[in-house]
């Protein structure tokens, strides 16, 4: 293991990043694609752990859990292998989008890897809690270009539509971060999730600019939410085979919270990402 450890470290410490690297997953992804059900989005939780089922060898002990503070909502991550975990050479960026007022997730990751820096994004100042106990705060919201846009934000124990300027996503990540790699991420933005996620897209503006995530949980919302940012003609089916087909994201986690699905996406085509989370072994 130190031999390995001594390998891939300065690679790890550079973010570099290879085009060129053999995606993994292959018959993971044929298998997510050719899924033939009358309603995607109401069944993606189980046709998704199905295809993982038959074509992964990730367990569930594999994961490490972290819990939200209310409705009993759980993240589920991959470990960074112990070779790295608390190795100075190897950086570990935590961010979340959209903090929403409940930091328990934050306060269980800085006890898993204390090293690890935590960063939120969260543009409603009374729905910061205590983050700062736990990591850095930015004030902003994030997007894909600069502009303005109206969001669905947490004010209080209720939600409001606010018309709030953007910052996109790299400019944010240069500005408060410093790096384009992150290795944990979870998105809870009330259906602004949609258009961030397509941009993840080869090509697409996130994506062709360099940002990379290793691993990022995300709650997709309900039809109301997607109609409301992604137009009356949004197919969900379309949206996420899409996606799927033309990115480097691929789902090893996929459960049901309340009347949303919510999905954790590996990067498999990264080979920073491949090598600190060892996710060969997970295919």
């Amino acid at each position: 293991m130190n031999e390995i450890k001594k390998d891939i470290a300065p690679e790890i410490a550079k973010e570099t990043y290879s085009p060129t690297i053999q995606p993994l997953g292959q018959k993971l992804k044929d298998c997510l694609l050719a899924v033939k059900t009358e309603d995607l989005y109401k069944n993606l939780h189980t046709v998704t752990e199905s295809c993982i089922g038959k074509h992964t060898k990730v367990k569930e002990s594999d994961f490490f859990l972290l819990h939200m503070g209310r409705l009993g909502e759980i993240k589920y991550f991959l470990p960074i292998p112990d070779a790295f975990k608390n190795d100075d050479l190897v950086p570990c960026y935590w961010l979340t989008i959209g903090v929403g007022g409940d930091t328990q997730v934050e306060k269980e990751m800085k006890a898993v890897y204390p090293k690890c820096k935590i960063f939120g994004v969260e543009p409603s100042p009374d729905q910061y809690l205590d983050f700062e106990k736990y990591g850095t705060i930015i004030p902003l919201a994030i997007g894909i270009k600069p502009g303005n846009l109206s969001m669905r934000l947490r004010k209080g124990n209720s939600y409001k539509n606010v018309n709030i300027p953007i910052t996109p996503m790299f400019q944010l990540l240069d500005d408060n971060v410093g790096s384009r790699l992150i290795h944990f991420a979870t998105l809870d933005i009330e259906g602004f999730e949609y258009p961030i996620i397509d941009a993840l897209k080869h090509g697409k503006p996130i994506e062709s600019t360099g940002v990379r995530f290793c691993q990022i949980d995300i709650e997709l919302h309900a039809e109301n939410h997607q109609l409301q940012h992604m137009g009356a003609d949004f197919d969900f089916t379309s949206y996420w085979r899409s996606f799927l087909a033309n990115s480097a994201y691929l789902p090893l986690k996929s459960v049901k919270f309340l009347s949303h699905r919510k999905v954790t996406l590996v990067n498999v085509g990264d080979s920073v990402c491949r090598r600190l989370f060892q996710f060969d072994k997970y295919f």
